[in-house]
């Protein structure tokens, strides 16, 4: 009977694989069909520019981005479990109080654990100010805050946490971008419950851009404790496609597997999955 469930759970999965590449090709052919329609042709320079500019945090343009993590593989339990995200951002050439370019980014994911609850995980609001632009490229910095809307201790934190993030974006590299994202998070509720909770996540993130539009590289989020010093180290391998039609696309698939976590680490606990993302570009 084992046996039995534990086949009828890799088919799903399997066939879970299967459709999201078949999304993501379908994707692609959109994304081809409406380059060959858009008469306007571009130079390899231009097709590079428009890549960087799309995958450059610190562009100021709405963004509407979904984006869907199938974990196939959980540390310590069974089963296929997955979070879908969704994030908006609101650009601004001038803040309201502070006068410089901002970005306002708001991140809610649909999340399903291993043994098959599924509901809304925590919902997260940050806030970059670009304070630094120079020919090697951007600086900024903001913040975060973390609102525990999860509808299961499963699926988010029981805790509201805030913390400082900051960016550094390096774009006179050629074909090639890198930029590096460290955002943190100190809870400020549930300490006497839940114990308090300090965390770091690192993003660095390097892309290699074709002139057809194709880009490839590594957006991995390494985390670290501040309070136990344990760390979760995934690496991951994202190949994508930027096109321009009507709006600017982004559409992408990529592959994770956790290379290192410290014993206990609780706050990542996929071995490996893949995500699947498309993304809209409404420059300001």
């Amino acid at each position: 009977m084992k046996l039995k469930i534990f086949n009828q759970e890799a088919k799903g999965a399997r066939d879970y694989a299967a459709l999201l590449v078949m999304l993501f090709a379908g994707c692609i052919v959109g994304a081809a069909q409406e380059t060959e329609e858009n008469k306007e042709s571009q130079s390899g320079a231009t097709s590079v520019k428009l890549s960087q500019e799309v995958m450059n945090p610190t562009t100021l343009a709405w963004q509407l981005q979904l984006e869907e993590y199938a974990i196939f593989k959980t540390e310590g339990q069974d089963g296929f479990a997955q979070n879908f995200r969704f994030r908006g951002i609101i650009p601004l050439k001038e803040g309201f109080l502070i006068k410089v370019p901002q970005l306002i980014r708001v991140i809610t994911f649909l999340n399903t654990a291993p043994d098959g609850k599924t509901g809304l995980g925590d919902l997260t609001l940050n806030q970059f100010f670009l304070l630094t632009k120079k020919d090697w490229g951007e600086f900024g910095a903001g913040w975060n805050i973390q609102i525990p809307t999860r509808t299961d201790d499963q699926l988010g934190s029981p805790q509201w946490s805030i913390g400082p993030a900051f960016t550094v974006t390096f774009t006179d590299l050629g074909k090639w971008q890198m930029y590096w994202i460290w955002e943190n998070f100190f809870s400020i509720s549930g300490n006497d419950k839940y114990g308090s909770s300090a965390y770091a996540v690192l993003q660095p993130n390097v892309f290699y851009t074709w002139a057809n539009g194709v880009y490839a590289g590594i957006e991995p989020e390494w985390q670290i404790d501040y309070k136990t010093g344990k760390v979760a180290i995934p690496m991951d391998f994202r190949v994508g496609y930027i096109w321009s039609g009507k709006l600017k696309y982004n559409a992408y698939i990529e592959p994770e597997v956790m290379a290192y976590r410290s014993d206990g680490y609780p706050r990542n606990s996929s071995n490996f999955g893949v995500r699947l993302g498309f993304r809209w570009y409404l420059p300001m």
